[in-house]
This record gives C-alpha cells, structure tokens and sequence, in this order.
C-alpha cells in the first residue's frame, strides 16, 4: 500500500481522544452532530489543507491533531496545532531500534520554499516530488482528491472542477500520473533525481562536518556523555545539599532571638504588602469601571442636549412646503399628524419637557457616581501610602538583619567558599555536555534526514524505472469502464445502461449522458461513488503499475438515497444496502491492497462487527469528543 492510515488523535488538554484504523474497510457510524465528519476533515487538515472549521468542542477540549500513517511500509506521524493555521507541522518517523518517533523536521502548508512544504515531503516519501503540471509544482493535494469523497462533493455535478481550468487541468494530470500514462512524467523524475543527487551530497557534507567537530573535541558518542552528565547531577546534588547544610548551621550559629523576631517581622510586612497590592489591583479595575459608566452618563446627555437643541431650532422657522413632501402646508391641515415625522406638533413642547427630566435623572446619577469615583480614589490613595510605608518598613528591617548576620563571621564560611569554587566547575563541566548533546543530537537528526534522502533517491529511481514502460491509457480506460459498469450494476443502479468513463476528460457517462445532466442527486451519488470506487479498485490491482494512494474515505454514501432522495427510482433502502454489501464484498477480496473508511449514519445489519471500528451515540457520551 502506497499510503496506510493507522491512528487519528486529537490531543487533549485532559486526555487525548483517538481512533485506531486497520486495513480494508473501515465504518465509522452515528447520528448527526456526533463529529464523524469532523474526523475526516481533520485527516485532511494533518495532510495539509489550508485550515479546518471552527469546531466548539474540539476547540475547547484539544490543542492538536496527531496522525501517523505509513507511507510505502515506513511509518511517520504528522502533529499540527488545531485553530493555529500558519505554524509549523512537524513530522516524525518510527525508529524501529529504539521504538520511538524521531523528529524529522517542521514543514509549512504553503512556503516560498517548495522544499518546506508538507506537500513535497509527502510527494518525496512517495517518489513524486518535483514534478510540474501547467508550470506549477504538482501537489499531495491533488493526488489526495482521489482519496477523499467529502460529504459535500458526494453529490458535485463537477468532479473535476471544469469550470476551473487551472485546477481541472491538474486534476486531469493526476488522474494519469495515477495511471502512470501521463507523458511528461518520466522527464519530471529524471529532473528531480539530479536535484536530489545534489540535497544528498549536501546532507553529507553537513554530517562530516560535525563527525569531525565531535571528533576533534574528543567527544566519543551519546551514551558516554549521557553518562557523564548522570554522575555530574550527582555530584552537583550531593555538593548542593551540603552548601544547604552548611548555611543552615551559620543560620544557627549567628541567630539570636533578635534576628530571629526581625526575621518573622519581615515575612508577615511582605505578606501584608502582598495583600495590600492585590487591593490596589482590584481597586483600580473597579475606578476604570465607574469612570467607564460615568463616560456613559455623558454620552447620554450629550445626545439630550442635541435632542433638545434640535427642537427648538427647528420651531424657529416657519415652513410654507413640508420638508418632507414639498407640497403646501395647507394640505396638511386636515392631518392630525406631521406628514415627515409623523408626530403631533402640539406635542414638541412635552417632548422638551420630557427630555428634560431625562438630563435631570442622569444628571443626578452621574453626580453621584463622580462622588463614589472621589471616594474610591481616596481608598485607592490610602492602600499606595500603607504600601509605600510598609516596603520602607521592610527595606529597614532588611538592612538591619544583614548587618547583624554580616557582624558574625562564621567558621564554615570558608568551606562554603570551597564548595561554590567546586560546583562552579562543576556547572561549567555540565555546559560543556550540554553543547556536546546538541551537536550528537543535531547529528543524530542529520543522519537520519541521509538516510531519509538517501531512501527517496532510491524510490526515484524505482519509480524512473517503471515509468519507461508507461501503462496503455486505452487499455487502463477499458479495463476502468468495466470496472464502473460492474460496480453499478452491484449498486442496483435504476435502468442501468451505457455507462463508461469518457477517455477524453475522464468523466463519468451512463444512459448516453454525462453524470451532471442526469438531473438526479441520487444519480450523481451513486455514479460519484462508483467512479472514485472503480478508480482506487483498478488502480490498487496487481495488474497496474500506478500512483494511487490505495486509500479512499467515503462521507456519507447514503446521501440523496432512501427516504433522503427526492427521486423515486432511487428512495429504494435496497440501493444503499447493495453498497455496503460491495464494500464488504471488497474487504473480502483486498483487505491488504486498499484502505476504504465509510462514515454514515447507520449501516444494515449484515455489516459484519469487526468493520465496525467507531460507532457514537447521540447522547453525547460517546462520541469524537465524549465526555461533553
């Protein structure tokens, strides 16, 4: 299998939440609303989609995605930050020897630099990096379409994105890189194996370089440093507790109960000072919350004033045409009310009365707050002067309890000294190994990046093998179209005939009609499914050399299907069954060739159990986030 889902995590601020997959089929089941979807689009997110929606309980119970997959038998596992879209990705591979994940390096979902980018890392491990499609850099996204049937594009009547050209373009070339007949391919590769030659010869000069430093530093290798390092904490804590021990005992020496009550003094001032600045704290807040209201109150009469302002303006002239209307205002008398603002004028005059007694309350609110804003400003004062007097207290209190201790010299001073002389060592013996961890660390990393490049070179040249005997685009199209006619007629497909995949665009037809004029949601459903099925099916077959992922994760197959399908011939529960039926049927046959994942809202009973790899409830206790 070119690419192997293993483990989906998202890791929690309590716990982590995690979804183990195995080989061939996969069912993930629940109702709504339970984060089945949210699974795959976070899959998408870990392989580098641009960003993921704004889910409410991953945010508020996680912080990352983990997921570790295989890509041509190695394993890696990629971790990137949930909600945090432009940071680093970083990528681990499995050490088998030591039975851990080592760092690989961070990649971007976009950079200036291809290299960085989690696509060509991808592409690299699967022996297609580099390559160019229209003159833009052929990407993991474009290969990972074919593997990922989105809930929302189940029923797209525009698969290859033809109303895009640049993208349809590409997409069309990924179907034939699948294929292994796209013709410009072999040329890529053969460019590509020299830029790698020359990222190998790099690496290995990096690696010589610190072999050499390391060597001329007399630094013999990671286990004798870390054992080094080992007995100098040792050292370290043993000479530590003996300085402490000898401080303790010129604390008993030189104390009497005047340093010892002047000690206790000083502790409870600076909790008492604690307290106070924590006041001072809070009553600060509190003044900038009633200047806040009291700006408020302002505000407010401000805009009265402008209200009563306005009507006495407007009551200083006398109108022949309405504003509003232009017309006479004699054809205004038989209305009660003023044509523009609708309002009896003989009430202006209560309006002003109203208005004003209005600018009195707030007036009289704001007069009252501006006292309380004083008074706790006064408060405020008070609390900085205890505070000013206690830390001149303090400070006192400290200057006399060093000049007692200072009076008293000690007989353990000078072991003291003897003990600091050697632990400066000490420490500075500890730097050093520090340094030279860094350096076999870095180098550690670096040799496994050689082999990691050194492994893509041969994959490169693998893969420039095979391509010289490209695959027959007639003969892969034959062999798709009878692939896609089995596959429907295994659906139930209502009044199957003429279908094929067209050898031109790569679309779907059946009927005589292209899958996007059939005029039926139902129809594109099953006709999407079958495609991308008798796609990863053919391509994942011994008999073809290809390109495929081998893996493809279906959302929601039952999509326009049943009672959800608004055409008759298709609201047939059989249909839905018959699908599942095939996945099974193809488990049976390439459980160790493909990787199917389907989430779905409920399977039939003749789904067998150990396919079953997650199923949620709708009562919130089991779901992707289960405990909310």
């Amino acid at each position: 299998m070119n690419l192997f889902l293993k483990t989906f995590r998202l890791i929690g601020i309590d716990k982590n939440y995690e979804i183990k997959f195995i080989k061939g089929l996969n069912v993930i089941s629940g109702p709504t609303s339970t984060g089945k979807t949210t699974i795959f689009e976070l899959i998408d997110y870990a392989f580098g989609s641009k960003s993921h929606k704004s889910y409410i309980e991953v945010g508020s119970k996680c912080t990352d995605v983990e997921l570790e997959f295989e890509i041509k038998g190695k394993l890696y596992r990629i971790k990137r930050t949930l909600f945090k879209f432009d940071l680093p990705i970083l990528v681990e591979v499995f050490n088998e020897g030591e039975g851990k994940f080592d760092i690989l390096g961070t990649y971007f979902e976009r950079s200036k630099d291809y290299n960085k980018t989690l696509s060509a890392f991808l592409l690299s491990k699967l022996g297609l990096d580099g390559i160019k499609v229209a003159n833009q850099n052929f990407s993991f996204r474009d290969l990972f379409k074919f593997s990922y049937l989105k809930q929302t594009e189940i029923d797209n009547e525009d698969i290859l994105s033809e109303k895009n050209w640049a993208v349809n373009n590409k997409q069309k070339a990924a179907f034939e890189i699948i294929f292994n007949f796209y013709d410009k391919l072999i040329g890529e590769l053969k460019s590509q194996l020299s830029i790698k030659q020359d990222e190998y010869k790099n690496e290995t000069i990096k690696v010589n370089g610190i072999q050499e430093f390391l060597k001329q530093s007399d630094i013999e290798n990671y286990d004798t440093v870390e054992k080094r390092k080992k007995e100098l904490d040792l050292q370290i804590k043993e000479l530590t507790k003996l300085l402490n021990e000898n401080k303790e005992k010129i604390k008993l020496d030189s104390s009497n109960s005047m340093t010892d009550e002047l000690e206790e003094n000083v502790i409870k001032k600076k909790k008492d000072r604690n307290l106070i600045l924590a006041e001072i704290a809070d009553q600060k807040q509190y003044i900038q919350k009633l200047i806040t209201l009291s700006n408020q109150y302002s505000n407010d009469l401000e805009k009265i004033d402008a209200a009563i302002m306005g009507v006495r303006e407007i009551n200083k002239y006398d109108f022949k045409l309405c504003p509003n209307c232009l017309q006479p205002l004699s054809m205004h008398k038989n209305s009660l009310n003023c044509m523009l603002c609708d309002n009896s004028m003989e009430n202006l005059a209560e309006q002003v009365i109203e208005l004003k007694n209005e600018k009195r309350n707030i007036n009289k609110k704001k007069n009252e707050l501006e006292k309380h804003i004083n008074h706790s400003m006064s408060v405020r004062e008070e609390l900085v002067k205890k505070n000013e007097l206690l830390t001149k207290q303090i400070n006192q209190d400290e200057r006399v309890l060093s000049d007692l201790t200072d009076a008293y010299v000690n007989p353990y001073l000078q072991e003291i000294s003897l003990i600091n002389l050697s632990l400066g060592k000490l420490y500075s013996e500890n730097d050093e190994l520090d340094n030279s961890l860094r350096f076999i660390k870095e180098l550690n990393r670096l040799l496994l990046v050689l082999k990691q490049k050194q492994d893509e070179l041969e994959d490169l040249k693998t893969q420039i093998e095979e391509q010289k005997e490209m695959n027959d685009k007639s003969d892969i199209i034959s062999k798709l179209n009878i692939k896609f006619n089995e596959i429907l007629e295994a659906f139930h497909f209502p009044k199957l005939s003429n279908a094929y995949i067209d050898p031109k665009n790569y679309l779907p037809y059946i009927r005589g009609r292209r899958y996007n004029d059939l005029g039926s949601l139902g129809a594109v459903t099953l006709l999407t499914v079958a495609y991308y099925l008798s796609i990863l099916e053919k391509a994942s077959s011994r008999e073809i050399n290809s390109n495929h992922l081998n893996l493809l994760m279906i959302d929601t197959p039952s999509k326009n299907l049943g009672v959800s399908s608004k055409t008759a011939e298709f609201q047939d529960e059989e249909i839905f069954k018959s699908m599942i039926a095939y996945f099974v049927e193809l488990d049976s046959k390439m459980s160790d060739e493909i990787q199917l994942i389907v989430i779905n809202n409920g399977y039939p009973d003749t789904l067998p159990a150990k396919n079953i790899i997650k199923e949620f409830s709708s009562d919130g206790n089991s779901g992707l986030i289960d405990d909310i």
